[in-house]
């Protein structure tokens, strides 16, 4: 043990195993569930739960670590002060175990409708809250996801989290998240987690579908029809015959997709692999640059080689389903 500028410093414990770890942790989560639903030390926030201060000391309690609150400095811009800045310590046993450093403005909430001395207590009082929620938070977040709670303090929740979602407005039900729209976006979407490469969801109105979709020109698609299964007769011709598991077919109806594709195949596909049609159809005019639409309106617009190539990717899909 050595004595450096006041501060006891001493070698570290030997440390709990990655199970006792978890083991204290997991009680000290149910403790503090059943602690924080009683006194409502809580932020309830667009549906979710976000610890005060009160909370994460007790959970600091729990592991015999207390707070202290090094310094509290004023925030100097243009030779005023706008604010303070605080900076906290964690101690266990006389060794310092965690910190953090927050700063808090006039402008917060806590400052407003305050003025002259109020206004620097109230902020610098509301900095050493935030800067105690931030250093259990560093050190602690773990019990706090454990008891069902967010890793984030309250104190540190901006206002815009603070407002509720809409669901009825840019509100994407299907993957439970927004659609946004930004730049030179020319529609509201989002890209689809756990793509790979990345495909996005897009929110169609009525007005966003004729920007990005405009209608053919009179006879159009029916040409365009004729075309392409000109071009696919011609290929069969020479190419080998499917086999019977292959969910492609060689016969020709008159109507592309489902002359080529088995759609009853591939609906049944798209549910396995937790796709829907409208994912189906945004992945396909990404990944081949054509008109988008309903999903038979897609495939009806790809080559035989392209529609050989999704059929390959959804047989992919379903094997590491």
């Amino acid at each position: 043990m050595t004595q450096e500028k006041g501060m006891v410093v001493r070698e570290v414990d030997i440390q709990a195993s990655p199970a006792e770890v978890v083991t204290l942790a997991t009680e000290q989560s149910r403790l503090l569930m059943d602690i924080v639903e009683k006194t409502k030390c809580y932020q309830n926030i667009s549906g979710k739960k976000y610890l005060q201060v009160e909370a994460w000391e007790t959970i600091g309690a729990f592991n015999q670590t207390h707070a202290e609150t090094e310094s509290i400095t004023p925030i100097i811009k243009e030779d005023k002060t706008i604010g303070y800045q605080a900076r906290v310590q964690l101690w266990k046993n006389g060794i310092v175990v965690g910190g953090a450093i927050m700063p808090c403005y006039f402008t917060e909430n806590c400052c407003k409708g305050k003025d002259g001395d109020a206004k620097h207590k109230a902020c610098m009082s509301a900095a050493q809250t935030f800067a105690t929620s931030k250093a259990y938070r560093m050190n602690f977040s773990y019990v706090a996801i454990l008891a069902g709670f967010q890793p984030l303090p309250a104190e540190e929740v901006t206002e815009d989290m603070k407002q509720p979602v809409d669901m009825s407005v840019h509100y994407c039900k299907e993957h439970e998240t927004k659609f946004f729209k930004t730049g030179r976006m020319r529609s509201f979407a989002h890209p689809i987690e756990g793509t790979d490469p990345t495909q996005w969801c897009h929110e169609h109105t009525e007005k966003d579908a004729k920007e990005l979709y405009p209608p053919d020109p009179p006879h159009a698609a029916e040409a365009a029809r004729a075309a392409e299964e000109s071009a696919i007769e011609r290929q069969a011709k020479t190419d080998a015959p499917q086999s019977k598991s292959e969910p492609l077919k060689e016969e020709s109806s008159g109507n592309l997709p489902e002359s080529l594709i088995d759609m009853e195949w591939l609906k049944e596909s798209l549910k396995k692999v937790k796709w829907t049609e409208k994912t189906a159809a945004t992945w396909l005019t990404s990944k081949y640059k054509v008109q988008g639409g309903l999903l038979n309106d897609v495939l009806g617009r790809l080559t035989k080689e392209q529609l050989t190539e999704f059929t390959k990717e959804v047989q992919d899909r379903l094997e590491m389903a």
